[in-house]
Parts: structure tokens; sequence; C-alpha cells
């Protein structure tokens, strides 16, 4: 059925969790998984400093992103490994994620998608912004929207 699963993480409770499910799947169909995790590109916190961008403080900025991104990475793939899944861990820098999964499902010759959804309503979506949202009209595989008992309104 799936061979490759791409799991994209944002280092949320609920993406984490997200992740254990897919690998679960991973495990219960024989796939391999992808861990993805996105890293805000560097931006400059004046307009003046656009044109003279500290690098300092850009390999500063990057460098605790990539570590905290590696960390994210970490934790998702004990939970694999301990499951006895063959797990791969990506980390790219992308303002676009929704792009970057896309890309990388294509890449990684991924035949599936599992990701969390927040579950914001429309004005929280317009507001905000969903990856999920932007993702499902252009994503050339199946994608597998996980939610929880966390989110249920009452």
């Amino acid at each position: 059925m799936f061979k490759r699963i791409l799991i994209p993480i944002d280092g949320s409770e609920l993406a984490l969790r997200a992740a254990t499910t897919g690998i679960s799947l991973a495990k219960e169909v024989g796939a391999e998984v992808v861990l993805l995790h996105a890293l805000a590109p560097y931006i400059a916190p004046y307009a003046a400093e656009v044109a003279m961008v500290d690098s300092k403080a850009q390999a500063a900025f990057e460098k605790a992103i990539s570590d905290g991104s590696d960390a994210l990475l970490a934790q998702a793939k004990k939970v694999a490994t301990d499951k006895g899944v063959t797990v791969q861990t990506v980390h790219a820098v992308s303002s676009r994620p929704e792009l970057l999964i896309e890309k990388t499902a294509k890449e990684k010759g991924c035949d599936l998608v599992v990701l969390a959804t927040h579950g914001r309503g429309a004005v929280g979506r317009f507001v905000m912004g969903s990856v999920t949202s932007r993702l499902l009209p252009i994503s050339s595989v199946p994608v597998l929207v996980y939610r929880d008992a966390s989110m249920v309104s009452e």
C-alpha cells in the first residue's frame, strides 16, 4: 500500500501526536518514514538593516533554529526507531512550508503525507493561515490530516 510516508512536524505537541500516529501506520503497513521540519528564514529585524545584514546575527539565528530543528527531529526519530520503523530526517529553510512539503514528497518518493491540523476555524485560518489548507490543493499524493479528541469543542 504505502511505501514511504512523509511526516512534517512543527514542534507542537499536536504535531508529535500526529507523527506518532503516522509512525504507527508505517509500522502496520511496512513503510519507511521521512520526518520533515521547515525552518523559518532569517528576516532582518529593522528595515534599515536589510541593506547591511549583520552576518553574525544571521549566523546565530540560523544555528539556533537548526539546533532546535535537530532536537525536534531527534525526538520524533526516537519514536520511529523504538517501533522499528526505518526513518530519514530532513530540515530545510522555507517561508512556504506547504511548498517544501510537496517538494520533499516528490524528491523522497513519498506516497502519503501525514500532518496535524491545528483545527482553527475560518477566521483563524484567514488570520493565521493553515499549512494543511494550502497543501491539500497542491499535493500530488494523498494527505492524511490528523485531528484528535483535544481539538473537539463541546
